[in-house]
């Protein structure tokens, strides 16, 4: 899930007398990605705020990662008492499979880790029995939290954060940075974005979203307000005969989802973005439409069913921002 963002302001905008109108961007290496924080503040207020956003990143790592054994989320799959700073973002990871019909399923990790998406080496085509056994452990109906504790309706069900931990992470950060004064950033963490205010002299900042073939041939994103998120199959992916598997699995069947190159969705909160675009991805246009309509704006890259080498076709709904 990759975007790349730009800004350009016109000269008039530009005052040394206003410190405020010059970004202030950092990038750090956080959660498997890269992050980057732009603020538009004074130099020492947009510093300490900045620090403070960082450390949230951190914060999140300890209490999602998947890949440490020491985090809130490892001990709580192993069976320990769920902490208190862990049990609302379940919930709302829970409550969001539950609006997506399960489309996003954060138990979808032994599902993940069968086809070797989770450490994304040791692909592999898993048996068609392989898939059987596996399939049933993926259900968010059949999790609960209850009294502390994750209750698993069977043996080997366990919660990936991996569509949803990023946006978390996002929306923690943006929060810090409105607790430090801050009025004017956005902070993106790989393909998930969210944005407050608007950059000095402009509408809205200037989001390019990765081509899912890679030509050069982004698209210009004009995002005003709230959440961006892009889910794609071109990151992390393996080939076998010629056919591509991406890490999008459609919890229905097992299999990766094929014919999207790429979903982006906009929301309120990043963390609603990050598992909508991987829902939308598994519904498609029309029920994505239906079910999320009246919240979420979509944009679909599509892969031509005749041609799969043949131009690509682009779907927006009537919420997605405008682009170029």
């Amino acid at each position: 899930m990759l975007c790349v963002l730009l800004w350009w302001l016109p000269a008039g905008c530009l005052s040394s007398k206003s410190p405020s109108a010059e970004p202030i961007t950092r990038l750090q290496p956080l959660l498997g990605t890269f992050v980057s924080i732009t603020v538009y503040a004074e130099p020492i207020k947009a510093q300490t705020a900045i620090n403070a956003a960082f450390s949230e990143f951190r914060a999140v790592d300890r209490l999602l990662s998947i890949h440490r054994e020491d985090s809130d989320l490892a001990k709580t799959n192993n069976g320990l008492e769920i902490s208190a700073e862990l049990q609302p973002v379940l919930k709302q990871a829970l409550s969001i499979a539950r609006e997506t019909e399960g489309a996003f399923d954060p138990t979808i990790r032994p599902l993940a880790e069968l086809w070797g998406f989770i450490k994304k080496e040791g692909y592999r085509l898993p048996t068609d029995a392989e898939l059987r056994n596996v399939l049933p452990l993926v259900d968010y109906r059949k999790v609960e939290l209850k009294d502390n504790i994750l209750i698993k309706g069977k043996a080997g069900m366990s919660i990936d954060s991996g569509g949803f931990g990023k946006g978390y992470a996002v929306d923690r950060a943006i929060s810090v940075l409105e607790r430090h004064g801050i009025r004017h950033a956005m902070v993106k963490a790989g393909g998930d974005t969210r944005v407050i205010g608007l950059p000095p002299g402009q509408d809205h900042w200037k989001i390019l979203i990765e081509d899912p073939r890679k030509l050069g041939r982004r698209a210009l994103i004009k995002l005003r307000h709230g959440a961006l998120s892009t889910s794609g199959n071109y990151e992390n992916f393996f080939e076998i005969d010629g056919r591509h598997y991406g890490h999008l699995l459609d919890p229905r069947t097992g299999y990766p989802i094929q014919g999207i190159g790429s979903c982006t969705a906009t929301a309120a909160t990043c963390m609603e973005s990050d598992a909508y675009a991987t829902a939308a991805s598994v519904l498609g246009v029309t029920r994505s439409q239906q079910l999320l309509g009246s919240k979420a704006g979509f944009r679909f890259v599509m892969f031509p069913e005749a041609d799969p080498q043949g131009p690509l076709r682009v779907v927006e709904t009537d919420r997605f921002p405008s682009s170029d």
